[in-house]
C-alpha cells in the first residue's frame, strides 16, 4: 500500500509504504482462539475414545499455528518511509520505529526499475548513489510498485 503526503509549510513530501495486511491483531487472536477450541474438542473426543496421543500433537499444531500467525502479523507491520526535501532523499525502514536510515543527495540519486528476466517475477525498484543502493517496496504488488516508480520519478525530477 502506498500513501503519499505533502507538508505545505516545509515543502516536504512523504511516501509511506506498507504491506497489505490480511488480519489485524484482534482478528488473529480470534482465529487462534476458535482454532484452539475446535482442535481441543476434536483432540478431547479422540482421547475419550482411547487415542490419547492425539492431544500432544494437537497442542503442537496449535503452537505452530500461533507462531505462523505471529510471523504474519510482524511482517504486516513493516514500514518504509521515503521523505523528499529540497536537496535530500531519506529512506527509513523498520517495524514500528526506523531500524535503517539511508540518505541520498536528491540531485544525484538514480531511480532504477529493474525488470526481472524471469516472466511473472516482480521487478525491483531501487535508489542508487555512489555504490550505495536501497530497494524500495519489495512487499508491494507489481501495479503498486509501478505507481510508486512514476511518483518517485516525478518528485525527483522537480528538484
Amino acid at each position: 500500500m502506498v500513501e503519499s503526503g505533502h507538508d505545505e509549510d516545509t515543502g516536504e513530501k512523504t511516501i509511506v509504504l506498507k504491506p497489505n495486511g490480511s488480519l489485524s491483531r484482534r482478528q488473529a487472536w480470534l482465529l487462534l482462539g476458535i482454532c484452539g477450541l475446535l482442535m481441543g474438542l476434536v483432540a478431547g473426543f479422540c482421547a475419550a475414545l482411547g487415542a490419547w496421543l492425539v492431544l500432544p500433537f494437537s497442542g503442537l499444531e496449535w503452537i505452530l499455528l500461533a507462531f505462523c500467525l505471529h510471523l504474519s502479523i510482524r511482517q504486516s507491520q513493516e514500514r518504509e518511509v521515503i521523505t523528499i526535501t529540497g536537496d535530500l532523499v531519506r529512506v527509513e525502514k523498520g517495524w514500528g520505529s526506523p531500524l535503517q536510515t539511508y540518505k541520498f543527495q536528491r540531485a544525484w540519486v538514480m531511480l532504477d526499475c529493474i525488470q526481472s528476466p524471469i516472466r511473472g517475477h516482480p521487478s525491483r525498484l531501487t535508489l542508487r548513489l555512489h555504490g550505495k543502493e536501497v530497494e524500495l517496496g519489495r512487499f508491494l504488488v507489481e501495479s503498486e510498485r509501478q505507481v510508486l516508480a512514476r511518483e518517485l520519478k516525478y518528485l525527483l525530477s522537480l528538484g
